[in-house]
C-alpha cells in the first residue's frame, strides 16, 4: 500500500512539473499581463457623522454715532456641536461635503471712559456674545492611505447677542440697549484627519471667517432726569475675522467602501513625508506700521514706526504624499520680542507738538497650507499660505506746549488681535530616524484694524480727565526661521516601490 502511495506522488509531481513546463513555453508567446494594483488599506468614501469640540475668536468693532469713540475689543471663547457628511475618494483625491453646528460662548467687553474737563464725562460698556455656529462646505483633499489633508470653502452662519450700558454725566443720562441678530458670510478653512482601526476617525481643521459689518437693531431704555423713554438704535457692529480652532471624531455608517479601479497613488522611493509632526523654531522678524488717528483728539496720534526683534515657539502638522507632491498643513505659536518705537517733535501753529509712538507684538500665530514636492531622496522644497494672528499692545502719549504756562499732555494704552494673510516658501531636509531640519521665510500682511487707546488727558488748566483715541493700524512683518521637526514616522525608512 506505501508502495502504491509513493507512486502515484512520484507519478503526479513528473505530471506537474510537465504541465508548469508547458505553461511556461506557452507564456513566452504572449505578453506578460502586469500584476494587479494592491488595493488600498483604507479608502474614505462613505457618509460619516461625528462631534467636535474647539475654541474661537476675533475682533468686534462698535462704531458709534456722535462724538463717541468707537470700541474695539477681542471675543474669545469654547464652541462645541456635530457634524454629517460624505465623501468620495478616486485615486489619491477625496471630494466631500459636510454641514456643521455648534453651540458657543465666544464673548468678549470693553468698558470705556472718555470726557472733557468740566464739559462732559461719559462711561460706557459694550458686550457681544456669539451664542452659536453653522457651516456648510465642500471639501476636497489628498489622501495617502489613513491620513486625509483637506481645505474647504462655504458658508457659515452666526446667532449673536449684543448689549451696550452707558452713563453721561455721572448719572444725568444713562441708557441700556441690547439687540440679537443672525449674519452669513463665506468661510474658508483647512485640517486634518486620521483613520482609526474600524470605523471611527479623528480630525483637527482651523476656519477663518470674515462676517463683515453689519447694522444691529438695538433697543431700549434712556433715563433723562428720572424720566424713562424707550429707544432704538442701528449700530452698526464689524466682525471682519473670526478664528475657529475645531477638534473631533467622525464615526462611518456602514462598511470601507474599497474602490480597486482607482488606488491611490504611492510615495516615490526614498523619503517618505506622510505623518505627522511636531517641532521647535527660532527666528527675526521686521517690518512696518502705519497708524492712522481718526479722532480730533489733540495732540495728532498718527505715524509709521518701524518694528523688530527675536521670535521662537513651536510648530507641529500633517504632511500626505503621492508620487512626489506633497501637500500638508501647519500651525505655528511663537512667543517674540519684535517692538517697535517712534518719537517725533514738530510745530503746530502756537504750539510744539511731541508724540510718541509704541507697538509690541507679544505672540504670533500662524494657520497655514503647504505644497510642495521632494527633491532626491531627502529634501522637500514648499510653498506656504495662510492666516496670520498676533496679539499686540499699541502704548503712546503726547504733548503739546506754547514754551509757557499752558500744555497739554495725553497718555494712552490699548490692545489689539490683529489678523492677516501670510505667504511663504522654504526647504525642508530629513535626517536620519524620524528628525529634520528646515529654514524658511514668511511675509505676513496684516489688514487694516481699527483700535482703541483710552487713559488719561490732562491740560495746564484743569483736572485730568479720562479720554479715547481710535486708531486705523496696517502692518507688514518678515520673518526669517530656522527649526527642528520630529516626525512620526521613520522619514528615511519609509521607502516605497515606485510603478
Amino acid at each position: 500500500m506505501k508502495t502504491s502511495w509513493a507512486t502515484a506522488l512520484l507519478v503526479g509531481s513528473v505530471i506537474g512539473a510537465q504541465v508548469v513546463g508547458a505553461q511556461a513555453a506557452s507564456a513566452a508567446d504572449f505578453p506578460v499581463k502586469a500584476a494587479a494594483l494592491q488595493v488600498p488599506a483604507f479608502d474614505w468614501s462613505g457618509v460619516y457623522v461625528g462631534v467636535h469640540a474647539g475654541y474661537g475668536g476675533g475682533m468686534k468693532d462698535w462704531i458709534f454715532p456722535g462724538f463717541e469713540p468707537t470700541v474695539d475689543y477681542a471675543a474669545n471663547g469654547f464652541l462645541a456641536g456635530g457634524q454629517a457628511g460624505i465623501n468620495k475618494q478616486i485615486a489619491s483625491l477625496v471630494f466631500g461635503l459636510e454641514l456643521d453646528g455648534s453651540w458657543a460662548n465666544i464673548r468678549g467687553s470693553q468698558p470705556l471712559q472718555t470726557g472733557f474737563p468740566y464739559l462732559y464725562d461719559l462711561t460706557s460698556t459694550s458686550t457681544s456674545r456669539i451664542e452659536a455656529l453653522t457651516t456648510v462646505a465642500g471639501r476636497a483633499g489628498l489622501a495617502a492611505d489613513r491620513w486625509f489633508v483637506f481645505a474647504k470653502g462655504g458658508l457659515a452662519g452666526a446667532w449673536e447677542k449684543h448689549s451696550a450700558v452707558r452713563d453721561f454725566g455721572s448719572g444725568v443720562v444713562t441708557s441700556n440697549q441690547s439687540g440679537r441678530e443672525h449674519r452669513w458670510a463665506p468661510m474658508v478653512g483647512f485640517g486634518a484627519e486620521y483613520a482609526l482601526d474600524g470605523n471611527w476617525s479623528i480630525k483637527a481643521e482651523y476656519d477663518y471667517i470674515h462676517f463683515g459689518t453689519r447694522p444691529v437693531a438695538m433697543s431700549g431704555n434712556a433715563t433723562l432726569g428720572g424720566v424713562t423713554i424707550p429707544i432704538s438704535t442701528d449700530m452698526p457692529i464689524a466682525q471682519d475675522s473670526i478664528h475657529l480652532i475645531k477638534v473631533g471624531a467622525n464615526y462611518r455608517l456602514g462598511g470601507v467602501a474599497v474602490d480597486p479601479k482607482y488606488p491611490p497613488v504611492k510615495a516615490v522611493p526614498g523619503t517618505n513625508w506622510t505623518g505627522g509632526f511636531v517641532g521647535v523654531q527660532a527666528g527675526y522678524g521686521f517690518g512696518h506700521e502705519l497708524r492712522n488717528q481718526d479722532t480730533g483728539t489733540f495732540p495728532d496720534l498718527s505715524g509709521g514706526l518701524d518694528v523688530s526683534g527675536w521670535l521662537g515657539g513651536f510648530d507641529g502638522g500633517v504632511n500626505v504624499q503621492s508620487g512626489v507632491f506633497v501637500l500638508g498643513l501647519e500651525g505655528e505659536w511663537m512667543w517674540t520680542g519684535i517692538r517697535g518705537s517712534r518719537t517725533s517733535a514738530f510745530p503746530a501753529g502756537p504750539l510744539t507738538e511731541t508724540t510718541n509712538l509704541k507697538t509690541s507684538i507679544d505672540w504670533l500665530a500662524i494657520a497655514s497650507g503647504r505644497a510642495g514636492f521632494v527633491v532626491g531622496d531627502r529634501l522637500l522644497a514648499y510653498g506656504k499660505a495662510g492666516v496670520a494672528i498676533a496679539n499686540e499692545s499699541h502704548p503712546l502719549n503726547g504733548t503739546a506746549s506754547t514754551g509757557g504756562p499752558f500744555s497739554i499732555a495725553i497718555a494712552l494704552e490699548g490692545k489689539a488681535v490683529h489678523s492677516g494673510v501670510v505667504i511663504g516658501a522654504g526647504l525642508e531636509y530629513a535626517l536620519a530616524g524620524n528628525w529634520s531640519i528646515k529654514g524658511e521665510y514668511d511675509y505676513i500682511r496684516m489688514i487694516n484694524q481699527h483700535t482703541s487707546q483710552s487713559g488719561t488727558y490732562s491740560q495746564s488748566l484743569f483736572a485730568p480727565s479720562a479720554a479715547a483715541v481710535n486708531n486705523w493700524i496696517t502692518q507688514n512683518l518678515h520673518l526669517f526661521k530656522l527649526g527642528v521637526n520630529y516626525h512620526f514616522n521613520p522619514l528615511p525608512g519609509a521607502v516605497s516601490a515606485r510603478y
